[in-house]
């Protein structure tokens, strides 16, 4: 295999991880390109020639392009168009990305360069997700204090004022343990002071 030739598969995964910022998980494959797996074909000579890396030991895994990964996919932009490639829309398309690889030779950008890091969620978005994980399918309430144990990277206060946002447009429901007997210290600590009382669960849609 030429440095530059690709079956269609691993064509598609590697050009898949460029426009996904060189990071990507199935579910992010299928969001973007309704691509509902990896399957062997695409992603082993991928690894063969260390142009990817993946984790396994999340769910779902993690595919990485490496730096020869994205070293190989700025060649692939410049190289001719596949030979047994027929249909008119594809040379086209084909031809546009020279220009594209042309321009960037031209002004010395990488590829790289045009895929900045993802931004960092903000601390609503974190306390959306972290729920989303603890509560389940239905939806039910979870203690705060699950929720701040799961996002104690971030400090007190900027969770605080993301909870009261959340809980102040509708995003969220905070409300206090019905059954305050059973509150331990930590769920006491854990608690938000709102509307006049200490509310200790949060829930969305809990019906």
């Amino acid at each position: 295999m030429a440095d530059a030739e690709f079956a269609v598969p691993p064509f598609n995964l590697l050009l898949a991880l460029v426009h996904l910022r060189g990071s990507g998980t199935t579910a992010d494959f299928k969001a973007a390109f309704d691509i509902k797996d990896v399957r062997p074909e695409a992603k082993k000579p991928l690894l063969e020639r260390e142009l990817i890396s993946v984790d396994t030991a999340v769910r779902p895994y993690v595919y990485e392009l490496t730096d020869a990964g994205w070293l190989t996919a700025r060649k692939l932009l410049s190289a001719p168009s596949p030979a047994k490639v027929s249909n008119q829309t594809a040379r086209i398309l084909w031809a546009i990305i020279g220009d594209f690889s042309a321009h960037m030779s031209r002004t010395g950008t990488e590829l790289a360069d045009l895929y900045p890091p993802r931004p960092e969620p903000s601390a609503a978005d974190q306390i959306l997700l972290t729920y989303r994980e603890l509560a389940g399918d239905p939806a039910d309430w979870v203690k705060l204090r699950t929720l701040r144990d799961r996002l104690d990277e971030t400090d007190r206060a900027t969770v605080d004022k993301a909870l009261t946002d959340l809980h102040a447009d509708r995003t969220i429901q905070l409300i206090p343990e019905s059954n305050q007997k059973t509150l331990t210290d930590a769920d006491r600590d854990a608690a938000i002071w709102l509307g006049g009382e200490y509310r200790h669960l949060i829930g969305i849609e809990v019906r």
